[in-house]
Parts: structure tokens; sequence; C-alpha cells
């Protein structure tokens, strides 16, 4: 039980910053937000479900995170930058180093597949941790990526 309140204390401090919803934005800036916003509402199930141990719950939601790391990239095309006429919180670091937006990318895709792999063994404990770390990738990516 400690290990899934630390997950949701380490939940609430990566994830504080999602506000994605915004009517005049549109286009691929908007479908990028809703992308975004329903990675957030995963991560809110899986850190549910750990707390009631629902292992189908997680897996399906940690493969629908990964299904959005492998197409994120796509969501991220020269012109959807951050501007005073859309809501975009995208840097401009993910057009300038878009090397390391790759990477880290990859670093969050990877830890998602980690975690779909973990959670069919049903232990909190390791789930919890692998868990721990798609909360890492996403928070270092926002750190360097976004506004």
């Amino acid at each position: 039980m400690y290990k899934c309140k630390f997950v949701l204390i380490l939940f609430f401090i990566t994830f504080p910053f999602f506000s994605y919803s915004n009517e005049s934005t549109t286009g691929i800036i908007k479908e990028r937000m809703e992308k975004f916003q329903e990675s957030k509402n995963l991560m809110r199930a899986i850190n549910k479900n750990l707390s009631d141990s629902n292992f189908n719950v997680i897996t399906q939601s940690a493969e629908m995170l990964n299904k959005w790391a492998s197409e994120m990239h796509e969501f991220f095309p020269k012109g959807s930058e951050a501007s005073s006429s859309n809501k975009s919180q995208a840097s401009d670091d993910i057009w300038s180093d878009p090397e390391g937006f790759k990477k880290a990318i990859k670093t969050f895709e990877n830890a998602s597949a980690k975690l779909i792999k973990i959670s069919k063994n049903k232990n909190v404990d390791d789930i919890a941790s692998s868990f721990r770390e798609v909360a890492a990738s996403c928070k270092g990516c926002h750190q360097k990526f976004r506004n």
C-alpha cells in the first residue's frame, strides 16, 4: 500500500500541469492536446487500478500509452509551435532539437512497453515501480520540451 501512495504522490507531482482543452485551438494542435488529455486519463486509470489490483485495466492502459508513444512524433509537424493564436505549450526545442525530442519519446515508448510486460506478471510492487518510470519519462520530456 505504501508504494501505491508513493505512485499517487508522484503522479500528482508530475501531472498537475496538464490543461490541454481550449475551444479556439484547431487542427493538429487540438488533436495533440486531446491525445495528451487521453494520456493523462490513462495515467490516472493506471494509478487508480494499482490500488484495486485491476491488472487488465493497467495492461490495457499501458498498451494505449505505448500506442500514443509510437505515433506522438506525427502530432508535432513543423509549424505547430506555440503562438499567440493557439494554446500549444510545445517548446521550440522540439524543432530545434529533433533528435533529443525523438529520444525523449523513445524513452516514454520503452517505459510504457516495459509496463505492459510487467503488468502481465500481476505484481503490484513491480508494476508501481514501472509506472513510476513511465511517469518520470513524461516529466522529463515535459521539462525540456514543454513551455
